[in-house]
């Protein structure tokens, strides 16, 4: 097979492909990793690590641990950052060419199923393509957006100076996740929202409680607005927006864009060959094959869920039924994680979406303030919830925020794809002190109190 696009997507089905026996040709036209590695998940994680810790050093300096809290050194942070970077690409390239797979710098096109063209002149004739080519940053319809200054995440990745003054246009994921950075390292920022709330992705009690830390970090945020256009002014930038139907201003010195993403297949020849499109995705059956036989796309060209898990998930499933087997892709439920500071994560059904199905429910909700591993930790501010099906008593939905809250995420995931109910949970020990204990404190709300936390049950019918 030929797969298109060495992101998580990609070189995972091809290293699948490989173990499956099947010969495989890897074509990318920039680095291995595709955006997760090179300019998304692997390099914000790293700064944000950074900011963590310097977030603790500021609250040693408080609590009299350490005598003063020393300032960043962001250009440190870079070099780490482009560090951790290289050791995995330079890791990942030696994995790829060491199964024996064709590893191609290129760009590719498809002339005919079957057949693929690169702008170096070479051409594959296979048997099977995948198609991984990822996504793009959409940059909306607004004024200014060209000017110097203003950022995709790919450039404010590489800047060498943290800005004073901050304005993100996109209060999502994306957009939450730099807020955290800059915030941490002193930079005053302001996001702005055409939404009537940030995290439109997150349960709404989880949005809410973590939009209430961000005053006292420094972050402003200016909901339900328009924005009119962006200009220069005699110091920087300013973005000059609607809200309520009246105008404001606000000024800085840097502008991050960071209003989502689309799928990208440009120059790929799809629309040639007759792929069918909706809404600007790829149109996949179950198996991920496309309209024309042979050809399959896997990940954010497929826009079911634009995260690299996914991708790298599809890309297995791809290589699978290419290799001669039958597996639908079953991405129903999914983990999300938004790394913030706190972090947030979360599987299955928010308490909105639960309402909306018209099936009766209940939530559970345990606080980190009862939690000894988060009050050791400092970070007692976060909260668990918990969603089940009134009727059945499985677990359907689970909503966290706190320290780390990314890697219980798992245990959960695994509950709601298994239909597993309160008791599964309860009656499974978990380790002290930890996070995860909470989980378990959690889902005996549901069954009668928790040890160590006053009950906190809603039902809904």
């Amino acid at each position: 097979m030929v797969v298109i696009g060495a992101g998580p997507g990609g070189y995972t089905a091809a290293l699948k492909g490989r173990q499956l026996g099947l010969r495989v040709a890897l074509v990318e036209k920039e680095t291995i990793g595709g955006v997760c590695l090179n300019r998304g998940c692997i390099p914000t994680k790293a700064l944000l690590a950074d900011a963590e810790g310097l977030l603790w050093v500021q609250r040693a300096a408080r609590d009299d641990i350490i005598d003063r809290a020393p300032s960043a050194n962001f250009a440190g942070m870079q070099r780490r950052k482009a560090d951790v970077v290289g050791k995995i690409v330079s890791n990942l390239d030696k994995l790829l060419t060491g199964t024996g797979m064709t590893l191609l710098h290129d760009t590719a096109t498809i002339t005919e199923p079957g057949v693929v063209a690169t702008a170096s002149g070479k051409t594959l004739k296979t048997g099977s393509i995948v198609i991984a080519t990822g996504s793009r940053p959409w940059i909306p319809p607004i004024e200014g957006t060209d000017l110097p200054g203003v950022l995709g995440t790919r450039q404010m990745l590489e800047i060498e100076e943290v800005p004073a003054e901050l304005v993100i246009i996109g209060g999502g994921v994306i957009g939450q996740e730099f807020a955290a950075l800059y915030a941490a390292l002193g930079c005053r920022v302001t996001v702005l929202e055409i939404l009537d709330r940030i995290l439109p992705e997150v349960d709404g009690e989880i949005a809410r409680r973590y939009a209430s830390l961000l005053p006292g970090r420094g972050v402003v945020t200016q909901l339900g607005v328009r924005i009119h256009r962006i200009e220069r002014s005699a110091n920087g930038l300013r973005v000059i927006y609607e809200k309520k139907t009246k105008e404001n201003v606000v000024s800085c010195d840097g502008i991050l864009i960071a209003t989502g993403r689309r799928p990208d297949f440009r120059g790929l020849g799809i629309e040639e060959l007759g792929i069918r499109v909706t809404n600007g995705a790829v149109e996949v059956d179950p198996y991920l094959s496309t309209s024309v036989a042979g050809i399959y796309a896997v990940g954010d060209v497929v826009n079911r869920k634009m995260l690299a898990h996914v991708a790298a998930y599809h890309g297995e499933i791809a290589a699978e039924n290419i290799a001669g087997s039958v597996v639908p892709a079953r991405d129903d439920v999914v983990p999300a994680c938004v790394f913030t500071i706190p972090q947030i994560a979360w599987v299955g059904l928010t308490e909105e979406q639960a309402k909306e199905s018209g099936n009766a429910f209940r939530t559970s909700v345990f606080p980190l303030a009862a939690s000894g591993k988060a009050q050791a930790m400092g970070e007692p501010k976060g909260l668990l919830k918990l969603i089940e099906d009134a009727r059945t008593g499985r677990l359907v939905g689970a909503h966290f925020m706190g320290p780390q809250v990314s890697e219980l995420v798992g245990e959960l995931t695994l509950a709601v794809r298994k239909g597993m109910s309160a008791s599964d949970v309860t009656d499974t020990i978990h380790a002290h002190p930890t996070i995860s204990e909470s989980v378990r404190e959690c889902a005996l709300g549901f069954l009668g109190e928790p040890i160590h936390a006053a009950r906190r049950i809603k039902t809904f019918s």
